[in-house]
């Protein structure tokens, strides 16, 4: 991980409340740099459920999801076999 869980919490936090402000419930990550702004990880697809209120959750192929929480702070990891799964689950 690139950086301190307490800095992309905050980044996250920050993220959160525009989310709010804006009435939007939340948004969904898929470029790789922003990717790694929020989770301090290179993922090679990235994929990242940041909802207005909550814990954010990644979505990682099957397989991925131990190595994942390894290098990054977030808990939440969902894997999916399928791009239809990856879908059905945002």
């Amino acid at each position: 991980m690139r950086g301190s869980e307490r800095t992309f919490r905050g980044r996250l936090e920050r993220f959160q409340e525009l989310l709010q402000e804006n009435d939007i419930d939340g948004a969904v990550i898929r470029t790789l740099s922003s990717f790694i702004y929020f989770t301090g990880t290179k993922w090679l697809r990235p994929s990242l459920l940041i909802p207005a209120e909550g814990e954010p959750v990644v979505y990682v192929v099957k397989g991925e999801a131990e190595l994942f929480r390894e290098r990054s702070w977030i808990e939440n990891v969902v894997e999916f076999q399928r791009v239809e799964d990856l879908m059905a689950g945002v």
